[in-house]
């Protein structure tokens, strides 16, 4: 090896480990901005839905729900997929949260009769209809399932949402 070239070998490395550092940085900063805009929603959501339980949110690598929540000793975790957050705008975000905190209402007063009905019926206390179909469509799409809106939301809730049936062809 040439001592010549050593200078410029070690300033390449130096970049290059500088560049994979400012990435994982990136990447942390990305999942911290999500997580604090996801509490930011849960304060002020478990504010007006009376829920006085502390609800702390977290992302997580995976989660094939890409949000759940779940009691744990002292708090409900909310648990979603990093990126997750970063597909959805801020009312799907909302609606995605108050359907959690649905759950979370559910469990508090009726820990016996979970379902996802009754969590939407909560939700919709907070978030419209309309949002909570748009984002089960998001997620059916990138979970690759689909699922029935007169299951989830009701049936009458659902009726006005569905698509309208296409026209008749007249020949």
């Amino acid at each position: 090896m040439h001592l010549s070239s050593l200078p410029l070998r070690v300033l390449v490395a130096s970049a290059a480990v500088y560049c994979i550092s400012g990435a994982s940085v990136v990447a942390q900063d990305s999942a911290s901005d999500q997580q604090a805009r996801v509490q930011r929603v849960v304060d002020e959501l478990t504010a007006r839905l009376g829920i006085t339980d502390a609800v702390h949110a977290s992302m997580v690598p995976v989660n094939h729900l890409l949000m759940s929540v779940e009691p744990t000793e002292h708090v409900f975790e909310l648990k979603v997929e990093e990126g997750w957050v970063n597909s959805l705008d801020e009312s799907e975000l909302r609606a995605g949260v108050a359907h959690e905190l649905g759950h979370v209402w559910v469990f508090t007063h009726h820990p016996f009769l979970q379902t996802e009905q009754l969590a939407n019926e909560v939700a919709m206390r907070v978030v419209s209809p309309a949002v909570l179909a748009q984002l089960y469509d998001k997620v059916w799409k990138r979970t690759n399932v689909k699922g029935d809106l007169a299951r989830f939301l009701g049936p009458d809730v659902a009726r006005g949402l569905a698509s309208p049936e296409p026209a008749p062809q007249v020949p």
